[in-house]
């Protein structure tokens, strides 16, 4: 149990801090390169950079949420 407790707060952890505060700061992130790329050629826009942003700090919010729950109740 402990093991899942350290992945699961590892996760939620880099997830949050790399893709989320990176991507609103704005600093070269390999996807954010890969965005603007795309967003040269026209197949994406800012809009689907935003959305993805918010899809990971779902899910880094809620892997730290979980871990919270976790130390709680075990």
């Amino acid at each position: 149990m402990l093991l899942l407790k350290i992945i699961i707060f590892a996760l939620g952890n880099h997830i949050f801090k790399f893709l989320v505060i990176s991507s609103y700061s704005k600093r070269s992130l390999g996807l954010s390169i890969i965005f603007e790329a795309r967003k040269k050629v026209g197949s994406q826009t800012d809009a689907d950079a935003i959305r993805v942003g918010k899809i990971a700090l779902n899910i880094g919010v809620g892997l730290l949420v979980l871990f919270v729950l976790l130390m709680i109740f075990t």
